[in-house]
């Protein structure tokens, strides 16, 4: 297929009541760049409305590591209203570049793989896609290991052993650690079971009926799980009387740094950044912009809510039994009462297990299978997503507060920061949400750039991943502000690049400016644009 074959205004087809996109041809002959999991979805067949966007993040947010997030800025000298606070602003910065990323998977019904495409090239995406990948697979094992926590909690209730439980709680203060560690062989037969369950719901999943079982999974669990941690929250309070001071949750240090506050707003921002990558393989099953917009903008409020509960409930435990229980699994196996203790805990595992498929498989799987899409379906970039995630065992990091922020939020919101940057200053500020949809697909097309790769994404990536990594006086500093730096500064060296460079070099056929857009004569065409 030449260049002069290829009519992109008539295989493209833009819907301007939903400002969605479709392309109506397939390439098959693209091996390296198409198949069908890949391909943009039909109009007809974006049927996800509001109601489900604000479902996946219920489900997604009303999670074990959530419930304890605001505990871990106690361990770096905040008070428990600052903490608290910069949960909410964390998230709420996070949205913005989350809303713009899930736009373009709205608009032209792609995955995160295939929009990247336009920003690093159609050959280039792959390495932030892998990036994502690797950060999934390892919130993939986390979540797993909490799945199996919350499944070992109920033997021991079962098998009437809350006594040894007890026993090591006293004495012993990394609870999610605790479990492992009391009944190990229990514990991880159930990690295997763990993940051939989730197998069974990605293969019964399939990408081209646009993924029904996880539409409904959150549907379903959805308000379970939101009923479930407000019932361990209302318990709690209820056995002191709703008088529980969270300020008696003291820090572990004296007052805070400047630097210290920055870091655990930036491990805030991080801790949803896959997801201000990854939205886009949800949002390309949209009914409008509306529709994912309208659905997402709760996120940081219930972020808000579930740290005002959980940082509520701790203070309630250590009123009640002298320590500050911050794990809910471990809270609700010594001191609720069994059914009630096993029901909660069984909606504690499907709160896991949907963020784990939601937030840290479906994507990462996309980004895998984007490697070699003539070989590897979504369900097969699934099956590897599991191995590197077990591979890279990133639960070690959990246990521990210092580790989990600068060794696990922090390093990877840096790389997240920079690619992010990348993506969401190209699609907003240097195309403004418009480019020629065929091209995605196509090796001859107009991303792709020098050999398949944008040099100006890779260029501002290692800029900045130095800036952030190599050693040098007051490095600390910017690691502290990894995700924000990280951002920023990548604007600030690809715009120009793209500018006075990439485009004039490679993507001659565009015209424009910073305050027009940059397009093609096709894309004027197709979306109506006005010269």
């Amino acid at each position: 297929m030449t260049e002069k074959l290829l009519d992109r205004v008539s295989i493209t087809k833009f819907y301007p009541e939903r400002g969605q996109v479709e392309l109506n041809t397939v390439f098959p002959e693209e091996k390296l760049l198409w198949n069908a999991d890949v391909h943009p979805i039909p109009v007809k067949n974006r049927n996800w409305g509001p109601t489900t966007y604000f479902l996946i993040w219920v489900s997604m947010v009303f999670i074990i590591p959530s419930w304890t997030l605001a505990s871990v800025g106690l361990v770096f000298g905040l008070n428990i209203l600052e903490s608290i606070s910069m949960v909410f602003l964390g998230n709420l910065i996070v949205l913005i570049p989350m809303i713009i990323q899930s736009h373009g998977g709205a608009r032209y019904g792609l995955a995160e793989p295939q929009l990247t495409r336009s920003r690093w090239g159609i050959y280039g995406a792959i390495f932030p896609s892998w990036i994502r990948a690797i950060i999934g697979a390892g919130w993939w094992g986390i979540e797993s290991y909490i799945i199996t926590e919350a499944a070992t909690a109920i033997y021991a209730i079962l098998a009437g052993k809350l006594s040894v439980v007890a026993y090591t709680v006293s004495h012993y203060a990394c609870y999610p650690f605790i479990l492992s560690k009391d009944f190990p062989t229990i514990f991880w037969s159930t990690f295997i079971a763990v993940i051939l369950a989730q197998i069974a719901v990605f293969y019964f999943s399939p990408i081209n009926k646009s993924q029904p079982v996880l539409k409904w999974l959150a549907r379903i669990g959805g308000p379970i799980i939101l009923v479930a941690f407000i019932a361990v929250w209302a318990y709690f309070m209820s056995q002191v009387g709703w008088s529980a001071n969270i300020f008696t949750l003291s820090p572990t240090t004296s007052s805070p740094s400047i630097l210290s506050i920055l870091a655990f707003l930036n491990a805030n921002i991080a801790y949803w950044a896959t997801m201000a990558l990854t939205m886009p393989d949800y949002t390309r099953f949209a009914k409008s912009q509306f529709a994912q917009t309208l659905g997402q903008i709760p996120m940081p409020f219930l972020m808000l809510a579930v740290a005002i509960m959980g940082t509520m409930t701790t203070a309630a435990a250590l009123k009640l039994y002298g320590q500050p229980i911050w794990d809910p699994i471990v809270l609700v196996t010594l001191h609720l009462s069994a059914p009630t203790s096993i029901l909660i805990l069984l909606a504690f595992i499907l709160a896991t297990f949907m963020v784990n498929v939601f937030a840290n498989a479906v994507g990462p799987a996309y980004d895998i299978a984007n490697t070699f899409p003539k070989h590897l379906s979504w369900f097969k970039g699934s099956l590897i997503l599991i191995a590197i995630g077990l591979a890279l065992g990133a639960w070690s990091y959990y246990g521990d507060a210092y580790s989990y922020i600068d060794n696990w939020l922090l390093t990877y919101g840096g790389l997240l920061g920079s690619i992010e940057g990348v993506i969401i200053f190209d699609y907003a500020v240097i195309r403004h949400f418009k480019f020629d949809l065929a091209d995605i697909f196509w090796s001859k097309g107009r991303f792709r750039y020098w050999k398949g790769i944008n040099p100006a994404a890779v260029i501002t990536f290692i800029i900045v991943s130095a800036v952030l990594y190599l050693p040098y006086p007051g490095e600390s500093i910017a690691l502290d502000n990894a995700w924000a730096l990280s951002f920023l500064l990548s604007g600030a060296i690809y715009i120009p690049l793209m500018v006075f460079w990439v485009i004039p070099k490679y993507q001659k056929e565009l015209k424009g400016s910073i305050l027009t857009g940059y397009y093609s004569e096709e894309t004027r065409k197709i979306f109506g644009v006005k010269q």
